[in-house]
């Protein structure tokens, strides 16, 4: 017995396949497995109701135990209308949608976005996002895995878990519909990815009105280098704009290890 409704994903959403297991190791991992044969039937889903080994950005894990929803999503990236210099924007489009889903679940707190791929509730991370382009036969394949901790208890978690991150029935005491947060979150990165190849002002707008960073002392680190500055924001290319002792930098790319 599936703990989703997998008949309305395909027909509330834009889905044309769903690949479902009850346990995972990882989403993003079956996903690209099974490229060869999902980039066909695109847009696609691998889904899991218990991910075990969830992968993060580097080397980071994800750690998130039965109630979390936890998905890959596979795009054929020819089939959207985005330019090349677009397509690094996804992850924090996703972002952007996957933080305007949890809000309404948590009227009482805060949801923010914390560049360059995680979701906080009450800055404590409630939601990840890993982006992967790879190609099959030539075909260019973009693949977003998301984990959203929603009705999964992290009392149990790790004791450095519980200092940075949290879930909505943690804040909330209740549980939510996964079936009706999916599709949420899948009709609004729809919506994210077509303001991308758009109207990404709008997007971007949305971007830094709730970026947990702007205004904040930032310690960033991005291969040997170790940059400090105050956010000034995310500009139109995705990267984070810290206003350092030698000026305005902007970095592409890079892990906050402070703010």
């Amino acid at each position: 017995m599936t703990s989703f409704d997998l008949n309305r994903l395909q027909h509330e959403t834009s889905l044309q396949h769903v690949e479902y297991h009850e346990t995972l190791d990882s989403t993003n991992k079956l996903a690209a497995e099974l490229l060869p044969n999902l980039m066909p039937l695109c847009p696609a889903i691998v889904l899991a109701t218990t991910q075990t080994a969830g992968r993060g950005r580097g080397s980071n894990s994800w750690w998130a135990n039965s109630g979390a929803l936890t998905f890959s999503l596979i795009l054929n990236v020819d089939q959207l209308n985005l330019r090349p210099d677009r397509l690094p924007l996804v992850s924090l489009a996703t972002g952007v949608a996957v933080r305007q889903c949890i809000a309404p679940l948590v009227p009482d707190g805060v949801v923010s976005i914390k560049w360059p791929n995680d979701v906080l509730l009450n800055e404590r991370k409630v939601a990840g996002i890993l982006t992967e382009q790879i190609s099959v036969a030539g075909l260019p394949a973009l693949i977003i895995g998301v984990g959203v901790n929603v009705n999964n208890s992290l009392q149990g978690a790790p004791d450095d878990v519980q200092q940075r991150a949290t879930s909505v029935f943690d804040v909330t005491g209740g549980s939510i519909d996964l079936t009706e947060l999916l599709i949420s979150i899948l009709n609004a990165i729809d919506q994210s990815i077509n303001e991308l190849g758009g109207r990404s002002r709008m997007l971007l707008s949305e971007l830094n009105r709730h970026s947990v960073l702007n205004g904040r002392t930032v310690k960033l680190q991005a291969g040997e280098t170790l940059t400090t500055g105050l956010c000034h924001g995310i500009d139109e290319g995705g990267a984070l704009v810290l206003l350092t002792d030698v000026g305005p930098t902007s970095m592409i790319a890079g892990t906050v290890l402070e703010w």
